[in-house]
């Protein structure tokens, strides 16, 4: 018989949750022959092995798949104060999927993690939170930063991606960027690109914000 809670079936992000952490403690070898009961219980099921691969291979159809994933998350009109822990721990566990994704596939995990960061401000103006956010911000740019080592141009993109979100965003969500650049093993080469990005935006946000100028111009003089 069907769980249910007030009339309805239990569907939704914690029964998700729920049953992704129970999946999780069972050894792969028990989640495989799990899979081939299923598959062989149900016929329909085995159309899913039979039918073709998306376009681009399993690495550019889990990518979409992460893609749509943001999106979704994304997507919320707003989140109350007493909901943010566990919309933190839904880009938590994003994000944890993206880097086991970035662990096959580094040059679309990186690209992935690009988009999250563009897409990231949308919900600064829907989450009624506190500090919750911004340290996940700084998370997201740690990680961002972390694998785009592994890939070849990868790590001068995404931090000057990463200063370019920190100039635009106007709630201090991605406050940390500066630091995490300098914390950051960037090559010599790469730092003083980055150096270069970070002085030229200095001098287009002198006006509109001084104290952004100025910390753009310490990290400057940090970097080289």
């Amino acid at each position: 018989m069907n769980r249910k809670h007030g009339g309805q079936q239990r569907h939704g992000p914690a029964l998700r949750a729920e049953l992704r952490a129970r999946l999780e403690s069972w050894p792969r070898e028990r989640l495989l022959d799990f899979a081939v009961e299923q598959f062989l219980a149900d016929p329909q099921l085995r159309h899913v092995l039979d039918g073709p691969v998306e376009a681009g291979g399993a690495d550019a159809a889990l990518s979409r798949r992460l893609r749509r994933a943001i999106d979704e998350a994304m997507g919320v009109q707003y989140v109350d104060w007493r909901e943010v822990p566990s919309y933190i721990a839904r880009l938590e566990r994003l994000l944890g999927d993206i880097r086991s994704f970035a662990e096959g596939y580094p040059v679309e995990g990186v690209a992935v993690l690009r988009y999250f960061v563009k897409v990231l401000p949308r919900v600064f103006d829907s989450i009624a939170d506190e500090d919750e956010l911004a340290l996940f911000c700084a998370q997201l740019a740690r990680v961002a930063l972390g694998l785009a080592a592994r890939v070849a141009g990868a790590a001068r993109t995404v931090a000057e991606e990463l200063l370019a979100a920190y100039v635009a965003d106007e709630y201090g969500r991605f406050s940390e960027v500066p630091e995490l650049l300098v914390e950051a093993e960037l090559p010599a080469d790469v730092r003083r690109e980055v150096a270069a990005a970070a002085e030229a935006l200095a001098i287009q946000v002198t006006r509109r914000d001084s104290h952004k100028s100025r910390e753009l111009g310490s990290l400057v003089a940090r970097l080289r």
